[in-house]
């Protein structure tokens, strides 16, 4: 039977802050904190042992000699890759750019330091079953991957949303009342025109873009 709270690995390399969010999770009843990371190398090694739900990632880590880079986007892409299963939030101040990074690495969300308890708590629930992105984040974020991009036609839009209900293609085309084939002639001109090829990433730009939405 899986355990009733949340269970959560912080990798933050500020021992202060570190403490305060493991403060408010545990106070707050639902989540517990089962492992601490300050560096990369150990952040992997705790998520093979403890096995966590969520991963609490600062992206700004001191460098290791294992890692001399320090950022956390090797270890979210090292998690998509050894440990699918778990869901990346992003805790950090970072700038657009480097947020957009972390979630094209496979990061679930994020939210900022200046959170509440409460506010953090909320996130790492709400990222156990979707994304978790400030609405005007999420804007700006779309915004970047679709820079560049041809528009997508309304039926497109339609797809996309249909993915981000988590429909595979059939309960699309019953969905939409179009044959399946069209359906994955609509998913190939998407990932031209998005310049993705995995369903997942898909997925997570439909879901960014009914965030706004979804959260009123």
């Amino acid at each position: 039977m899986r355990e009733t709270r949340i269970r959560v690995l912080i990798v933050e390399d500020h021992p202060i802050t570190r403490d305060g969010v493991r403060n408010g999770l545990e106070r707050d009843g639902r989540a517990i904190v089962v492992a601490e990371a300050a560096d990369v190398p150990t952040a992997c090694r705790m998520a093979d042992q403890v096995r966590p739900d969520v991963a609490l990632v600062d992206l700004s880590l001191r460098p290791h000699p294992e890692e001399p880079t320090g950022r956390g986007v090797s270890l979210i892409r090292h998690l998509r890759q050894r440990r699918p299963e778990v869901r990346v939030l992003v805790l950090s101040q970072a700038g657009p750019e480097e947020l957009l990074a972390a979630i094209q690495a496979g990061a679930h969300g994020c939210v900022g330091k200046a959170a509440t308890s409460a506010e953090l708590t909320d996130a790492v629930a709400a990222v156990l079953t979707g994304p978790v992105l400030p609405a005007e984040l999420a804007a700006h974020l779309i915004g970047e991957l679709h820079r560049d991009a041809r528009p997508l036609t309304t039926r497109e839009r339609d797809v996309l949303r249909c993915l981000a209900n988590g429909y595979d293609n059939q309960e699309i085309a019953a969905q939409l009342r179009i044959a399946v084939r069209t359906v994955n002639r609509h998913l190939e001109n998407i990932r031209d025109k998005l310049g993705r090829t995995r369903r997942s990433d898909l997925i997570r730009i439909a879901r960014a873009q009914l965030l706004p939405w979804n959260s009123r």
